[in-house]
């Protein structure tokens, strides 16, 4: 899957005026949805509480950037689309390393079937000095950052390219089964040399993995 899209939703006010029953219809509708659709996989996670908003988010995955586009705008015009609103997105494309011959475990998790409790998401760009950088000077920054990494080896990643396709240049994620573990990750990789060359790394977002039916619990 070569595209993937992060897409963050809120519920419109008037979802309150649903009964439980069309609420519970609606749902389904969605569901069956995205269930039917081959070209696009979906996981679906809950953020809600985590940041104002967002209650859930959908990772979309696949081939063309035209293919999710055509499900989100389905989605969009279900019963329950409608009482939906979309509040942040991100879009990145799969690329291989620069810095790495192949993908490396934590990398290729992300064809794994079964995905983390935890998913921490946020988009990121590097400073110009950075860009400009002699590349084997670059390459060894890079290798003294992955090798922090890889002391936390459950905790799986991806590394999105998002130049000119979105506001970011990267977009990255990490799959974690403890917020702890992760925490710990990213504060010993504040203090290695790249740190210096990240011009923003933000807005962050933490989302717990659930069964797309119960994602929706939020709603």
């Amino acid at each position: 899957m070569l595209c993937h899209n992060y897409v963050f939703f809120d519920t419109l006010q008037k979802i309150n005026t649903l009964s439980e029953t069309d609420l519970a219809k609606h749902k389904a509708e969605f569901i069956a949805l995205i269930e039917k659709n081959e070209a696009v996989k979906v996981h679906a996670y809950t953020t809600l509480g985590f940041k104002v908003g967002t209650r859930f988010m959908l990772w979309f995955q696949a081939n063309e950037a035209e293919q999710i586009q055509d499900l989100l705008n389905a989605l969009l015009h279900t019963k329950l689309g409608r009482h939906l609103k979309i509040t942040y997105t991100l879009l990145g494309l799969v690329r291989p390393s620069t810095y790495t011959k192949k993908p490396t475990p934590q990398e290729q998790a992300i064809d794994e079937v079964e995905r983390g409790r935890y998913m921490i998401v946020y988009p990121f760009t590097k400073t110009i000095d950075w860009h400009l950088m002699d590349p084997e000077k670059k390459r060894a920054i890079m290798m003294d950052h992955i090798r922090v990494g890889h002391k936390f080896d459950p905790i799986k990643q991806l590394l999105l390219y998002a130049y000119g396709v979105d506001d970011h240049e990267f977009v990255l994620s990490y799959e974690s089964e403890s917020l702890l573990d992760f925490q710990s990750l990213v504060m010993e990789l504040r203090s290695t040399e790249a740190r210096r060359y990240t011009a923003n790394d933000l807005p962050i977002f933490t989302c717990i993995h659930k069964p797309l039916a119960t994602a929706l619990d939020v709603v």
